[in-house]
C-alpha cells in the first residue's frame, strides 16, 4: 500500500498528545469532586450517573474517527487499475532558440527564459495533442519525441539554456528540416510547429526549408521574442578572457541583438500560418485555438493505462461509523430521563405581532432543563398550555409553587404561570410571575424573564392607551390624562427590561426588534402628549383673553343702560345682581355709621342724586385703570391675570415620569 499525500500522517502523532490531556483532565476532576464531596453516594449524584468507563469508550470512539479521518486525508493507494486510452490528437513541435543571443534582456528577464515560460503555458492550452520538443541554435536537436505526456516535455523545456547546442547561430532551416524528417511517416495534415527565436541570422535556407514545409502541409507559427531596439547580449562565460561582460564579435566590438521579425513573417505566409510578437500579445487560449485551426486531429491508436486505486473510502467511512456511534452514545450509565422541561414558553415573540393566534404561535417553542425529572401535574400543566387551556395552564402552576413539598424549581413555575396569565390578558399577575421568575440564578432563565416583561409591560400599556382614547372620546380629561401616564409610565419599564435583555444577549435579533419598536412607540406618545398639552395651553390661552374683552365691553355699555343712569360705572348694569351689590354696599356703610348720600339708587333707577353718583362713578373708574408703578399693573389687570391662574391651577395635570428600575428588575 503507498499513500499519494503522506505528509499529512504526521497530524496522527497529535492524538497522542490529546488522549494524555484528556486523562489528566479526569483525575484531576476527580480529586476536585473528592475534595467538595466525601460521601460516596452524594458523588454520585452531583456527576449525575457519570461512568469513567463510559466516558472513555465515548471519548475514545471520538480519538479514532479523527484518527481514520487523518488517514483518508493521506490518500492510501491499493492495487492497480487498468483500463485502454485511445489518443486522438494533433502533432505538434514546440522549437526553442537557445543561442547566445537568447540571452538578451530586452525583454524580461531575458529571452531564452521567457520563451521557455511561454512553451510551458502553451502546453497546457494543447490538450491531447502529441507535443514534441526541438532545441537548435547552429545545429538542432530532437530533445523530446512526440508524445501525450506533457509533463515530461515540461521537465525538458525547463533543462533547456544557451549550452544545450554546442553549436552557436540560430539556423531556424535546421529546425524545420528536423521536424520534417520526425513527422515523415506520419499523415501530412496532421502535422506543424511553433517556433520561438529571435530571427538572428535567418538565411534563404530558411526560405527553402519553409517552401519545402509548406508541400509536406507542414504548418509553422513563427513566435518573435525579443524587440525591435534590442540590447546587448550578457556574456555567460566571462572568465573567457572578455573584459567587457557582453558578447563580443571578431572585432572586438559588443554585439546589439534586435528582433528580426521580416523573414520570420515571411515563413509564416510560406506555409500559412501566422507571426506572433511575444513582447506584445500572450499566447492566450483563444489565439492558439486560432492559430491551430487548420491542423486536423487524427486518432494515434489506443495504450493500456494503469494507475494505483484510490482507497480513501475506506478509513473514510470507518472514521464517520465511529464519529456517529459517539454521537448516540452517553457518557454515563444512567438511564435517560424522558421528560418535558418545566419552562412551557419562550417569550421570544415581537411585541407588535398583531393578534393572539400569532402570540399563542410564537409562544410554543418549549424550553430545556437538563436532567430534571417533571412529575406528571407539570405535563399536565404544560399540555394544557399547548392546547390553549391557559386558564388551567395557570392554575396547575399555581398549585405547583403552593406546593410546599416539591423540590421542582419555583423559579420555572413562577415563569410559566406568568405566561399562562399573559396569555388570559392578566398583566398585572404576570408582571408579578415574571419578576419572581428573574430572581432565578440561571442566566438564561434571567434573560427569559426580562424579555417576557418586557413583552408584557407593552400590552399593559396598551391597553392603558386604549382606556385614554374611550375616556376622551366621552369628555373626561382628567381620566383620560391619568392613563397616558399608566402607559408612558408602563412603556418605559418595558423598555428598560428589553434594554437589559439586550445587554445580555446582544446578538438577539427579536430581542433587538422589540427594543426598537417599543422605543419608537413610546417617543411617539411623548410627542403626542406633549403637542395635546400645548394645544390646552393655548385653547385657555385664547379664552382668558375672550374673556377679558367681554368684560370690558360689558362695562362700557352699561351706560347705556334703563332709566337715566347714565353716570354708572363699568361693569355695573341693571338687573338683579347689580340690585342686591347696591342694597350690600348700602347695609355695610349704615353698619359702619356712615349715611348713605341721598340720591344714591340701585341700578336702572332715576332720582335726585344721579348726577352726583356718575361723577363718583367716573372717578371709581379712573382709579381702576391707573397702573401701580411698583407692580407694573392696573387693578383692572391684575384681577384678570389672578382669574387665568386660577383657572390653569385647576385643569393642569403633570405627567410623573417613573424613575428607571435598578438592574431592570421592577419588582
Amino acid at each position: 500500500m503507498t499513500f499519494a499525500e503522506p505528509q499529512y500522517a504526521w497530524l496522527l502523532f497529535v492524538l497522542p498528545v490529546i488522549a494524555l490531556l484528556k486523562i489528566f483532565a479526569d483525575a484531576r476532576a476527580q480529586r476536585a469532586v473528592e475534595a467538595f464531596a466525601s460521601s460516596e453516594r452524594l458523588r454520585k449524584s452531583l456527576l449525575g450517573g457519570a461512568s469513567p468507563v463510559w466516558s472513555g469508550l465515548h471519548f475514545g470512539l471520538q480519538l479514532l474517527a479523527v484518527a481514520f479521518l487523518i488517514i483518508a486525508m493521506t490518500r492510501p493507494q491499493y492495487g492497480v487499475i487498468e483500463r485502454e486510452v485511445t489518443e486522438s490528437g494533433r502533432n505538434i513541435f514546440i522549437a526553442i532558440d537557445t543561442s547566445k543571443s537568447m540571452l538578451a534582456e530586452d525583454v524580461k528577464p531575458n529571452r531564452l527564459t521567457r520563451a521557455k515560460l511561454a512553451a510551458q503555458d502553451l502546453l497546457e492550452k494543447l490538450p491531447g495533442d502529441r507535443v514534441g520538443l526541438i532545441a537548435f541554435a547552429g545545429r538542432s536537436f530532437l530533445q523530446a519525441p512526440l508524445t501525450t505526456d506533457h509533463d515530461a516535455v515540461i521537465e525538458s523545456i525547463q533543462a533547456l539554456d544557451h549550452s544545450t547546442i554546442p553549436r552557436g547561430g540560430s539556423s531556424v532551416a535546421a529546425a524545420i528540416k528536423l521536424a520534417l524528417e520526425t513527422t515523415e511517416k506520419a499523415a501530412p495534415t496532421h502535422n506543424g510547429m511553433i517556433l520561438f527565436t529571435d530571427g538572428q541570422e535567418t538565411d534563404d535556407a530558411t526560405l527553402e526549408a519553409a517552401r519545402e514545409a509548406k508541400e509536406r502541409n507542414f504548418l509553422i507559427l513563427p513566435v518573435g521574442v525579443g524587440t525591435t531596439d534590442g540590447d546587448v547580449i550578457p556574456d555567460p562565460d566571462p572568465d573567457g578572457g572578455n573584459t567587457s561582460g557582453y558578447v563580443t564579435d571578431n572585432n572586438g566590438n559588443i554585439v546589439h541583438s534586435r528582433l528580426e521579425s521580416g523573414m520570420l513573417r515571411e515563413v509564416a505566409k510560406i506555409t500559412g500560418g501566422e507571426y506572433v510578437g511575444l513582447s506584445s500579445q500572450a499566447l492566450t487560449q483563444s489565439l492558439v485555438a486560432r492559430l491551430t485551426a487548420n491542423l486536423e486531429t487524427h486518432e494515434a491508436g489506443s495504450r493500456q493505462e494503469t494507475r494505483q486505486a484510490e482507497r480513501y473510502q475506506w478509513p473514510l467511512f470507518a472514521g464517520i461509523f465511529c464519529m456517529a456511534l459517539s454521537l448516540f452514545m452517553r457518557p454515563s450509565s444512567r438511564k435517560r430521563v424522558r421528560a418535558r422541561a418545566v419552562l412551557p414558553v419562550d417569550p421570544q415573540a415581537a411585541v407588535h405581532v398583531r393578534g393572539a393566534a400569532a402570540v399563542v404561535a410564537l409562544f410554543l417553542a418549549l424550553g430545556q432543563t437538563a436532567g430534571a425529572a417533571v412529575d406528571e401535574r407539570v405535563q399536565k400543566a404544560q399540555e394544557e398550555f399547548r392546547q390553549g387551556n391557559y386558564k388551567e395552564a395557570q392554575e396547575g402552576f399555581a398549585d405547583l409553587l403552593s406546593d410546599e413539598e416539591s423540590r421542582l424549581p419555583k423559579d420555572e413555575l413562577a415563569y410559566g404561570l406568568g405566561a399562562s396569565q399573559m396569555m388570559l390578558g392578566e398583566e398585572d399577575k404576570a408582571v408579578r410571575a415574571f419578576s419572581r421568575s428573574l430572581q432565578s440564578r440561571r442566566g438564561d432563565l434571567q434573560v427569559k424573564s426580562l424579555r417576557a416583561l418586557g413583552n408584557v409591560l407593552f400590552e399593559k400599556g396598551k391597553k392603558e392607551r386604549e382606556v385614554a382614547t374611550k375616556m376622551l372620546q366621552e369628555r373626561k380629561q382628567d381620566q383620560a390624562d391619568e392613563a397616558i401616564v399608566r402607559t408612558l409610565r408602563d412603556w418605559e419599564d418595558a423598555l428598560a427590561h428589553l434594554g437589559t435583555a439586550l445587554q445580555r444577549e446582544p446578538e438577539n435579533r427579536e430581542t433587538h426588534e422589540n427594543y426598537d419598536f417599543v422605543k419608537d412607540q413610546l417617543e411617539k406618545l411623548k410627542k403626542q402628549a406633549e403637542e395635546e398639552k400645548k394645544k390646552r395651553e393655548q385653547e385657555k390661552k385664547e379664552k382668558g383673553e375672550e374673556g377679558d374683552q367681554k368684560q370690558k365691553g360689558n362695562g362700557e355699555g352699561e351706560g347705556e343702560g334703563e332709566g337715566e343712569g347714565e353716570g354708572q360705572p363699568p361693569g355695573q348694569g341693571g338687573g338683579e345682581g347689580d340690585e342686591e351689590r347696591e342694597s350690600k354696599g348700602q347695609d355695610a356703610m349704615q353698619e359702619e355709621g356712615q349715611e348713605v348720600p341721598d340720591g344714591q339708587v340701585s341700578a336702572g333707577e332715576g332720582g335726585e342724586g344721579g348726577e352726583q353718583q356718575g361723577q363718583k362713578q367716573g372717578e371709581g373708574e379712573m382709579a381702576d385703570a391707573k397702573r401701580n408703578e411698583e407692580t407694573g399693573f392696573s387693578p383692572q389687570e391684575a384681577r384678570s391675570q389672578l382669574r387665568n391662574y386660577a383657572d390653569d391651577q385647576n385643569s393642569v395635570q403633570y405627567l410623573m415620569r417613573r424613575e428607571r428600575p435598578e438592574g431592570g428588575k421592577d419588582y
